[in-house]
Parts: C-alpha cells; sequence; structure tokens
C-alpha cells in the first residue's frame, strides 16, 4: 500500500488497523492467534486528501479518533467490535485557517487519548503546538486549548506514566518539554524550567518499574 503509517489492535484485540496516509483510509485486518496469521478484512475510508497519519481508540474502546497529517484534522469513527468496521461521522480541525496560513509549513503529528478518557491531545508542527479536545461524548470532542510546546517540530508526544503530564518532543530544537495537565478540565501548562535539550528526539517512552 501507497503509505501505512502506524499499526495498532483493537481493544479486543481481534483486529490490526493501519491508517494510510496515500490511500486515506484505515485498513482493517483481522487477527488469527491460533495459526499466527493477519488477513485483510475490510477499511474505513476518511477524507479525501487529509492523510491519515495515527488513531487511537477511545477509552471505552467504542470509538477511533483518526489524526489527519495533511488536512490537520480529527476524525471520529464508530467502531463496532463484533463486526470489526469503522464509520466516519464526525471531523474538527486542530488549528484554524488563519493560524495555518501564518505558518510556511504545517503537519499533524501524533494524537493521544488521555486515560480518564476525557481529553484528546494532538501536535501540530510548524505551528509547534498542542491542540487539547474535550471529549464531550459519543466521539464528538470540542476544541478547548491550543498549547505551544516550548519547542520546535513536536513530531512527538506522550503522557508520564501517571498521565499527569504531557512530554513534547521538539525534533528540530533538540527539546523535550513537560506541560502538566489539569485534572479538571484537561487544559495543558508549561512548568518553567520543565525542559531538556535532547539531539534530534523523534519518540518518547517510559520504561517501567525503575
Amino acid at each position: 500500500y501507497p503509505h501505512p503509517h502506524w499499526c495498532g489492535f483493537s481493544p479486543c484485540g481481534k483486529f490490526l488497523l493501519v491508517p494510510d496516509l496515500g490511500m486515506d483510509q484505515i485498513l482493517i485486518y483481522q487477527v488469527d492467534t491460533e495459526v499466527r496469521n493477519i488477513s485483510i478484512h475490510g477499511f474505513a475510508r476518511a477524507q479525501a486528501g487529509g492523510g491519515p497519519r495515527h488513531m487511537k481508540f477511545s477509552a471505552d474502546g467504542k470509538f477511533i479518533f483518526l489524526l489527519n497529517e495533511l488536512s490537520l484534522s480529527v476524525e471520529s469513527f464508530a467502531w463496532d467490535a463484533e463486526t470489526g468496521k469503522a464509520k466516519a461521522f464526525f471531523e474538527i480541525p486542530t488549528l484554524s485557517k488563519e493560524e495555518k496560513a501564518g505558518e510556511t509549513f504545517n503537519s499533524a503529528a501524533e494524537i493521544l487519548v488521555h486515560p480518564s478518557g476525557n481529553w484528546v491531545y494532538s501536535s501540530n508542527r510548524g505551528h509547534d503546538s498542542v491542540s487539547a479536545f474535550k471529549h464531550t461524548g459519543k466521539g464528538y470532542l470540542e476544541l478547548i486549548q491550543k498549547q505551544p510546546v516550548r519547542g520546535a517540530f513536536p513530531r512527538n508526544i506522550n503522557f508520564s506514566p501517571n498521565a499527569e503530564w504531557l512530554i513534547a518532543a521538539g525534533q528540530e530544537s533538540n527539546s523535550i518539554a513537560a506541560h502538566k495537565i489539569n485534572p479538571k478540565n484537561g487544559r495543558l501548562t508549561y512548568q518553567r524550567g520543565a525542559i531538556t535539550n535532547v539531539p534530534n528526539p523523534t519518540c518518547l517512552l517510559f520504561l517501567k518499574n525503575l
């Protein structure tokens, strides 16, 4: 396929989902654990020209939040765990047209769903920010904040193990910066001094049991 950009399993583990930037689809594969094989099961059509990049399931497993790299938007899909089918029903931009026009380059990079299920975050390269959304229920999102990452080109963002912090990797600023997550409203606050110099960071992972 032209440009598969990410892969991950459905909450039940029976399906493997692959957003394909070139096809503007989520490819859905059925997983056979007995013979250790996957087979094509179907696809979910995304926004034409949007460029699907990364996706996450809602905390209850009923919805998919798909991040479109080229259009800088989040699409919501209803997920049927029994049939392994997904259908788009909602879309929201991560940046306004005016904000995108103010930069020579923009692309969406990473998407996260807070363990509480209440908030969704995505990173914007070029604008160098994180868009924060409130999950108002049933897969619908409301934009609540656009937080500067205090760095350049946030290719990756991740939560701390306790999900109290959002860490943003500035690939072109050679830095990572920590933002406190407000447990009441999901908004982000940068903590002065909570920045570390790291050469060309592209992915943030935490080691467990240290």
